[in-house]
């Protein structure tokens, strides 16, 4: 984070104090870190327990920030709490602004120190493979105090993560909208069909179209079928399974549901009894990508990996 970025992030505090202020609040950053740590717990009681108070200070810390903000924040329920709309996108502002003035205070701490620090980071479960999580303990191992924070989701999950703040880099998978994010791409991989030999219609055949497995049952990914059904000549069959995961068409197709079109590393996960045959459609592939915000505070550890991560691919001999 640069001089530019703290004055920025200091200015986003003085909006915020002063909202607060015309609300007739004085609330807290320890009041935000109790309603997150209620919301990640699910009840009161187990927040106490986590954050090591008694129950009844921190429902009353609650109940004054709810008076203070005007709005009630969540409904509690005899086993736990269900945070009404003003509750969610309170949520949502406490997160980021924690997240933010944690990432002010190590950057001021750095200063005149080497890397050090948490690296807050999105990775959908499909890219990680074993070449990714090598190339991440090569970064830890080049800056031993820096600690990896991954969040889990897919895509579109992760960008939104993103856009808020809660992480600055993300390992996803195209196909993604690139104009608001700084990306580099990993070499592109053919996409497969995966499935039990019986589905398929040629099992010899060293590669096969979209439009051939028509008839088959088919187990597709949500993110692609804009760009699978596009292969079919006319209108495109109905699927037998439309999901949000990779890891979820593998499952069924080692389970022998039906076919799976999945990318080419995520194929090799399959058992030795799947048949896995490379789609030869055009423009049917898929690429892994590290995307950060074009603009908005990132952390020196952020941009570190974000620079070093071309670079560790292009010394392994892969094209970014």
């Amino acid at each position: 984070i640069n001089n530019k970025e703290i004055i920025i992030f200091i200015i986003i505090l003085g909006h915020f104090a002063e909202f607060v202020k015309k609300r007739g609040a004085v609330m807290n950053l320890k009041q935000m870190e109790y309603f997150i740590a209620i919301v990640n717990e699910g009840n009161i009681s187990a927040a106490a327990k986590s954050l090591h108070i008694s129950q009844p200070p921190l429902s009353a810390q609650m109940k004054l920030l709810e008076d203070e903000l005007g709005v009630v924040l969540f409904e509690r329920g005899s086993r736990s709490i269900f945070l009404t709309e003003a509750g969610k996108v309170f949520y949502e502002k406490a997160l980021h602004i924690l997240h933010l003035t944690t990432a002010v205070s190590d950057e001021l701490q750095q200063m005149g120190q080497g890397l050090r620090g948490p690296l807050h980071m999105g990775m959908i479960s499909s890219v990680q493979t074993p070449r990714l999580i090598r190339a991440l303990s090569s970064f830890v191992s080049l800056h031993p105090e820096v600690t990896l924070r991954i969040s889990e989701g897919n895509t579109y999950e992760l960008m939104d993560q993103i856009n808020s703040g809660l992480i600055e880099v993300a390992v996803v998978r195209t196909p993604l909208p690139t104009e608001s994010y700084q990306c580099h791409f990993l070499e592109a991989e053919p996409m497969m069909a995966v499935g039990k030999p019986e589905f398929f219609p040629d099992p010899a055949a060293a590669s096969i179209s979209v439009a051939s497995l028509a008839s088959c049952p088919l187990i597709v990914y949500r993110r692609w079928e804009p760009f699978i059904s596009h292969c079919f000549p006319g209108t495109a069959p109905d699927y037998l399974c439309i999901n949000d995961d990779a890891r979820t068409s593998m499952t069924w197709a080692q389970c022998g549901a039906g076919i799976a079109l999945v990318p080419s590393s995520m194929a090799r996960s399959g058992g030795e009894d799947l048949l896995k045959i490379p789609l030869s459609d055009q423009g049917v592939i898929s690429q892994i990508a590290l995307i950060a915000r074009k603009h908005g505070m990132v952390s020196r550890v952020s941009k570190e990996f974000f620079h070093f991560f071309p670079e560790y691919f292009a010394n392994k001999g892969f094209k970014v």
